[in-house]
């Protein structure tokens, strides 16, 4: 496949993202990446926190040393869920005492922290749970169901700017629901030892197309499936399409064909180098590192009654305080070198406001303030 020269040019940012990524692993070459392909899928063990309201230092560091592993995902369980949070949720109460240890500084209100819907006065944080009939759009969204969710990143439409996701779950379901991970950043080194062309072509700046189409997250997103963001960290822009959620590959490329085979067999539930939790219990949280880790949920059936209904609460925080406040945009925060080739699509424009994808049009629309959507 031939590429122009300012899609080399863009794609060149390839050869930073694997130096980086190589330094933080302590390697030098990529022939010392270990192959994950043959390991089996792990159970990431917890941390026990007795009293959420009072994390020993020691403990911080261990989510702070968890949270920074390959597998970069911070699990824990609290062992008294049940006692009042100083703040409206625990999950506040715990983000404000490891702020200064993992990056949970810049909280992000989200408008769906406002529904209270079958959990009272709302509390500042949003609940994932089957909500077993339609919303106002008259669909639901996939997190919204019992269904399978496949592997993504949160935050389409902040441009990549949610760095950490905190799940705290405040009940489980009666059955299922495991939730797995994978470091697409570390698994993408893989491919770049053994097919380096299949590697390159994922840093297209249209690699794939991540489509919403209907409500009012409706959203259309070109973007690389890597990239090395505004900064200058490794980030992944890896989803799998699922529920509403339509991806699509960029056409003609069969290196990268190859590629999104590649990531296809790689994130699936329980797949090679992947690990997993399962959130059985009140008080189990955990922190996931957004920008290289992506994280799906096998489905899950609730109790006919009320007692084992799964609901988990979510809060995003985000890389810096001019992030923590919601918008809804196609762009995607790339470093400013490589964001400069393609203004039209990784302009500053593209990072503000309130866009919404028209079906009629087949492109975004920014939303005049104060009109309807």
């Amino acid at each position: 496949m031939e590429i122009s020269s300012k899609e080399k040019e863009f794609v060149a940012q390839s050869e930073l993202f694997v130096d980086i990524e190589l330094k933080q692993m302590g390697l030098s070459r990529l022939d010392e990446i270990p192959n994950m392909a043959g390991k089996a899928s792990k159970i990431i063990e917890p941390t026990i926190i007795k009293d959420y309201k009072h994390i020993p230092e020691a403990q911080k560091l261990l989510l702070r040393e968890a949270y920074y592993s390959p597998d970069g995902v911070a699990y824990f369980i609290i062992l008294n869920p049940d006692s009042p949070p100083e703040s409206s949720h625990p999950l506040f109460d715990i983000s404000g005492q490891l702020r200064d240890v993992l990056p949970l500084k810049y909280a992000l209100p989200h408008p769906l922290e406002k529904h209270p819907r079958d959990f009272g006065e709302p509390d500042g944080t949003v609940k994932v749970y089957d909500v077993g009939k339609s919303i106002e759009d008259g669909y639901r969204e996939q997190g919204e169901t019992s269904d399978a969710f496949l592997l993504h990143s949160d935050g389409l439409g902040s441009g990549g700017t949610v760095e950490t996701a905190f799940l705290y779950c405040d009940s489980p379901p009666m059955w299922g629901g495991f939730t797995y991970f994978q470091n697409i950043c570390r698994l993408s080194l893989e491919l770049a030892r053994d097919d380096p062309e299949a590697f390159r072509l994922l840093f297209l700046p249209d690699a794939i197309t991540i489509l919403r189409p209907r409500g009012k997250g409706a959203l259309k997103v070109i973007c690389p499936v890597l990239y090395v963001n505004e900064a200058g960290r490794p980030q992944s822009g890896y989803r799998k399409a699922s529920g509403e959620y339509v991806v699509k590959w960029r056409s003609g490329a069969p290196a990268l064909r190859r590629a999104e085979e590649f990531f296809d067999q790689r994130t699936r539930e329980f797949s090679p180098g992947s690990s997993f939790i399962h959130f059985s219990a009140a008080g189990q949280c955990c922190l996931i590192r957004n920008e290289v880790v992506g994280h799906g949920r096998t489905r899950f059936i609730n109790s006919p009654d009320s007692s084992r209904k799964r609901c988990l609460s979510r809060k995003w925080f985000m890389r810096r305080p001019e992030d923590a406040f919601y918008k809804h945009v196609p762009g995607i925060s790339i470093l400013s070198r490589y964001a400069d080739l393609y203004p039209g699509q990784f302009g500053p424009d593209l990072l503000s406001g309130e866009w919404l994808y028209d079906p009629d049009q087949d492109r975004n629309v920014l939303r005049v303030p104060g009109a309807e959507r």
